[in-house]
């Protein structure tokens, strides 16, 4: 059995994702661990790039190619399967953006193997958002809170921790094309009444690049973009189940 796996979602990653992999490698010494990085058809090189770092750091990353391109949302469930996929002990997800320190990630992991919580979500904080994203990080708080009753620190956070044995149950309720898993994870486990604890944790600009990043063809940092405000649509549809 697998101790952790770490899995991520990546899109147009290749300039920072080799730093991210050494951190979380490094952070992990000790523990059986398997990373997996699910590539969203990127238009860069990220898939090559984590293959060859990978082979010339003992083959620790297995790369899976998705096609075509299928959005964040879909990339993330893809990844937790796959990382559910080597029997793990602990699943620890975190997107492919380098955001965070590896430590942290070790930090998610080892609360999550005490055994004596289900979830650990990451708190994320001195984040430094522009306002049309902290409006969006209210929403989905309350949106999380109308539907399990319990209002998280964090709802729509990408570091997150799970006992493999909680986290299979709860992927049964994701659908494939999900925009927002991590939000449909963060009202079911509450509804379930599944021990959550929140984690602080340090929030970092994108590395490698931009730091607004690629995911909606960001160009100016403090402005939504239409490819953004698209998708904040479609995704309140499908969370009131409508459009499907």
């Amino acid at each position: 059995m697998t101790t952790v796996s770490v899995v991520m979602p990546a899109y147009n990653e290749a300039n920072g994702i080799p730093e991210f992999l050494a951190e979380i490698t490094n952070a992990f010494t000790g523990l059986d661990t398997r990373i997996f990085v699910v590539d969203d058809q990127s238009s860069d090189d990220t898939a090559q790039v984590v293959e060859d770092w990978s082979a010339a750091h003992g083959g620790v990353v297995t790369l899976i190619r998705s096609t075509p391109n299928a959005g964040h949302g879909p990339t993330t469930v893809k990844a937790l399967r796959a990382g559910l996929g080597a029997d793990p002990q602990v699943v620890v997800a975190v997107d492919g953006d380098g955001q965070f320190y590896g430590a942290d990630l070790r930090r998610v992991a080892d609360l999550a193997l005490t055994g004596t919580v289900d979830i650990v979500e990451g708190v994320r904080t001195h984040r430094g958002d522009p306002l049309f994203r902290q409006i969006a990080s209210f929403a989905t708080r309350t949106l999380v809170q109308a539907r399990a009753g319990v209002r998280p620190s964090d709802a729509n956070t990408p570091l997150r921790g799970y006992r493999a044995e909680v986290l299979a149950p709860l992927l049964d309720l994701v659908p494939a094309d999900a925009y927002t898993p991590n939000l449909i994870i963060s009202a079911a486990s509450r509804r379930r009444g599944l021990r959550v604890i929140e984690l602080p944790v340090e929030s970092l600009d994108r590395r490698g690049g931009e730091a607004a990043g690629s995911t909606w063809g960001q160009r100016r940092r403090s402005l939504p973009t239409k490819r953004f405000l698209t998708f904040c649509v479609n995704a309140t549809k499908q969370w009131f189940g409508a459009g499907r």
